[in-house]
């Protein structure tokens, strides 16, 4: 197979956010500060991340990932480094071994980065903008998301997501996504909107009150409404809570 790089499509969120669109598969976003510029996510590895954001500021660069799958870190050979949290190195790991990804490392010549650490809470300055990173376990046990407050926005990963997964070998139990989001509960007055990790425009803060309040009728065993779920040759189940919203289990 020939590797060929391609370009995401390319969304100002206001004068200093964009949201990059690649291909309807996966969106990184691209912050920039009076100082220095953040790159949330690389997608799955078929864009030169870097160069794309470089369409959009000529600041120095800072990649984060949300969580350690492929269509989220898949981009990062063209950093130096990115932050992750520890928990989700495996799956990055795992994610950087797929035969498909070591044959475009060996035809493209790429190489992947060492990760830093990030911690619960850890404040990103960017110059005039502030990034938290703040844990949310529950779709995979690293997953992150960062608050830009000034901004009034959650970059979600696929932590707070219209369609979450927690069907997954590493996704952890539906609880342990509901203890995760009560512990941002104290921050939801800062949010307005959500930019999730597949998506195409932000998302009104309303998603992250209607995923909780279904995650706990879910835990509270309120599936009468529940349906089977097919997934990468397998089947779980799916709770629904809205129109082409739903939380997929074990």
């Amino acid at each position: 197979m020939e590797y060929t790089l391609r370009h995401p499509e390319i969304h100002p969120v206001n004068d200093h956010v964009w949201l990059m669109d690649d291909n309807h598969e996966a969106t990184f976003y691209v912050v920039a500060g009076n100082k220095q510029a953040m790159v949330i996510d690389t997608s799955i590895g078929m864009c030169n991340v870097r160069e794309e954001a470089r369409k959009v500021t000529q600041l120095p660069l800072i990649c984060v990932n949300t969580h350690g799958h492929g269509d989220h870190m898949g981009g990062n050979w063209s950093f130096d480094k990115a932050y992750m949290h520890p928990s989700d190195l495996p799956l990055a790991q795992e994610a950087m071994e797929w035969p498909e990804v070591q044959a475009a490392i060996n035809q493209m010549g790429i190489r992947y980065p060492g990760f830093e650490p990030i911690a619960d809470g850890q404040i990103f300055d960017l110059g005039g903008i502030a990034l938290q990173a703040l844990c949310l376990p529950g779709h995979t046990p690293g997953e992150i998301v960062l608050l830009d407050a000034k901004d009034r926005l959650l970059f979600s990963g696929d932590g707070i997501i219209e369609h979450l997964w927690l069907q997954l070998p590493e996704s952890l139990p539906v609880q342990t996504q509901i203890d995760s989001m009560r512990r941002l509960l104290p921050l939801r007055d800062q949010f307005d909107h959500i930019l999730t990790g597949h998506c195409s425009a932000p998302v009104d803060a309303s998603l992250f009150d209607a995923l909780l309040a279904a995650a706990e009728d879910l835990a509270a065993g309120k599936t009468e409404n529940d349906i089977d779920y097919p997934w990468l040759g397998n089947v779980g189940r799916a709770h629904p809570y809205a129109e082409n919203r739903r939380i997929v289990y074990k």
